[in-house]
């Protein structure tokens, strides 16, 4: 009699997120100051949604540069969902008062949230979906051409007029529309997400630098009208 065929073993829940591991990577440099857990928490909790978003980006980028308009439409709307989590998440951290802050603030130094390599990633990847997008645009006969120069931007932000006066009788522009709203959407997201982080960081530590270095609020504050599709927000008023 041959032997038994083996079972693969059971995943345990534990095991396969790795739970002790995770729950190891706290570690306050100030334990007199309560708060420094919380800090640290949220923090860790944003880099996991980044690298979802990043992870979603990245999808939605081959979609539109082969052309597959609807497969992007899922990734995106799940991208706005996560960033919509993570503005409510600042809400958390505002639970925790200035005095509370500053009692664990200066051994972070230089430590900062600018150096985060992900977010600094989220910037750019965004940045290059307007590339994609035009790409798929034109695979769906939109004429979106290349090129920095006035002539080619009002030429796309026509295309783009029409788009939106015109999409909802052929199932590939009815995409496109849903995936350029989509792109407006994760836009005002992170700016909102940017808008709500600079009130916090106000609340936080005032007039204070930041402890990377930079001027702190004022800088937070300067990048709150950057923009990744200035040409999905300009259609509105050539609508």
């Amino acid at each position: 009699m041959g032997e038994e065929a083996a079972h693969p073993p059971e995943t345990e829940y534990a095991s396969y997120l790795l739970i002790d591991d995770l729950l190891r990577l706290q570690r306050p440099l100030t334990p007199e100051a309560p708060d420094e857990l919380l800090f640290i928490v949220i923090h860790q909790v944003f880099e996991l949604w980044f690298k979802l978003v990043l992870h979603e980006l990245g999808r939605v980028a081959a979609a539109l540069r082969e052309g597959r308009v609807q497969a992007a439409v899922a990734p995106l709307r799940r991208v706005v969902t996560v960033e919509d989590i993570e503005e409510r998440q600042l809400a958390v951290l505002e639970t925790m008062g200035p005095e509370d802050f500053l009692s664990f603030r200066d051994p972070l130094a230089p430590a900062s949230g600018f150096q985060s390599k992900q977010f600094r990633a989220i910037e750019r990847v965004s940045a290059s979906l307007w590339q994609a997008f035009c790409a798929a645009a034109r695979t769906a006969g939109v004429a979106m051409p290349d090129g920095p120069g006035e002539g080619a931007r009002d030429a796309r932000r026509g295309a783009l007029v029409h788009l939106y006066r015109d999409h909802l009788g052929e199932p590939l522009r009815a995409a496109l529309h849903q995936v350029a709203e989509l792109l407006v959407d994760h836009d005002a997201a992170v700016a909102r997400w940017r808008f709500r982080h600079a009130m916090m960081a106000a609340r936080e530590i005032g007039s204070r630098p930041g402890t990377g270095g930079t001027p702190g609020v004022p800088y937070l504050r300067s990048t709150l009208d950057q923009r990744f599709y200035p040409e999905l927000w300009e259609v509105r008023t050539a609508l």
